[in-house]
């Protein structure tokens, strides 16, 4: 079966290296989008510290599971009492700790440091992934680097959802390395590496597991296979520490946090609120606003979402397509969590298509919106336009000759 997880690999023949006017419209918004970033940062990085910020819960599951108490790790009441007492910010700010428990084994180390010095140490791990997504990202993105050797890494810098995860001490960047890191799995012919690679990311199994699906559905079954084992092992490494009250808790909070989500109370209580989401629940639920019942938005977005993959399905194997589609299913994707949509605008930008690469463009803009958190949804419109182009033969992203490379992938 023919794959097109080559999407990124420009090749001469198939990419004119004439100015376009989406690269045109790139380099010139560099400058302003870079500084914006610097400019939020001295807002942001200084609130972080202080405690308000996502690292707070990532490094307060970590010291729970240091000393004793991960069974405890999905309580309301517990994870409160700890957030409190190790990063006091002197207001109730609770950021529930909602990720799957095998993640946290990674900040147990980071847990050692005071809270301060331990965001400093993760900033500088996520720099360096931020490197190494660099280097292999490059490869695939030939046209860019032609255009400018430091485009792709200027335009990983001036996307805001990577800049807003390394301020915030997220754990997007992770993910995002992860997919980059299957991506060149998958164009060395490596399906079940790229598998694997996928099943790491389940602390955002909305995310992951589409993902899976589509390519279970493009019946890429050695990918399948590396994407449950590695999946499955982190599912029972998080039972082994929760044990099956904590995992009954978790499943629970992620109800409250979701299909319940039904007033701002709920949402002040788990910081969490749909129109700042970039997927269908969050255009559903900003364009809607109120004038549908709860429980019809939820039909909605699910029978949309429904409707998204099995058209996805029926398009060639693709890793961009493939996260394009999940992140607008995901169900629960914050602006943050959209850093993985610079490999969708890469490609895009690597097109052959200009349609492709004006919404390229505004994908890469549109999240800003997110800075006032309930216009996040926006960014969704460019996301979903792209992804319609992604679905049309006359402005695929993937072209003819560079399909043959791959034909065995899976």
């Amino acid at each position: 079966m023919a794959t097109a997880t080559r999407a990124l690999s420009g090749e001469n023949e198939t990419f004119s290296r004439a100015k376009s006017w989406p690269h045109d419209a790139v380099l010139g918004l560099l400058p302003l989008l870079l500084g914006f970033q610097i400019l939020l940062a001295t807002v942001y990085v200084p609130l972080a510290l202080r405690g308000l910020a996502d690292f707070r819960q990532l490094y307060t599951g970590g010291y729970m599971v240091r000393v004793g108490h991960a069974h405890e790790l999905y309580d309301y009441a517990t994870q409160q009492g700890y957030e409190e007492e190790l990063v006091p910010v002197g207001a109730h700010f609770l950021l529930p700790i909602n990720h799957l428990a095998y993640e946290e084994l990674l900040f147990v180390p980071l847990s050692l440091f005071s809270y301060r010095t331990a965001y400093w140490l993760f900033m500088v791990f996520n720099g360096a992934l931020l490197v190494g997504s660099v280097m292999l990202l490059r490869t695939h993105v030939r046209p860019l680097s032609e255009r400018w050797a430091w485009l792709p890494a200027l335009l990983i810098a001036a996307f805001y959802p990577i800049s807003r995860a390394l301020m915030q001490g997220q754990d997007s960047i992770i993910t995002l390395m992860l997919l980059i890191a299957s991506l060149s799995a998958l164009n060395r012919k490596k399906e079940f590496l790229a598998g694997l690679l996928v099943g790491l990311s389940v602390y955002k199994f909305q995310i992951a597991v589409p993902i899976a699906v589509l390519f279970a559905l493009w019946r890429c079954w050695r990918f399948v296979i590396g994407f449950s084992l590695s999946s499955a092992a982190a599912a029972l490494v998080s039972l082994w520490l929760v044990g099956i009250s904590g995992a009954k808790e978790y499943v629970s909070m992620l109800l409250s946090m979701s299909v319940r989500l039904t007033s701002q109370v709920d949402m002040l209580r788990y910081c969490t609120n749909p129109k700042e989401m970039i997927n269908l629940r969050g255009l559903f639920s900003g364009v809607l606003n109120g004038t549908l019942p709860h429980n019809v938005v939820q039909v909605l977005v699910a029978v949309f979402s429904i409707v998204v993959l099995l058209i996805a399905a029926r398009k060639p194997p693709s890793l961009p397509l493939a996260i394009a589609a999940a992140s607008l299913v995901s169900y629960h994707l914050i602006v943050h969590d959209a850093s993985i949509l610079i490999i969708v605008v890469a490609a895009a930008l690597c097109s052959r298509s200009i349609c492709s690469g004006g919404f390229a463009v505004l994908l890469l803009i549109t999240p800003l919106s997110a800075v006032i958190p309930v216009y996040g949804y926006l960014a969704t419109v460019p996301l979903l336009g792209l992804f319609l182009l992604m679905l049309w033969g006359d402005a695929s992203l993937i072209s003819e000759s560079q399909k043959p490379g791959l034909e065995h992938a899976c």
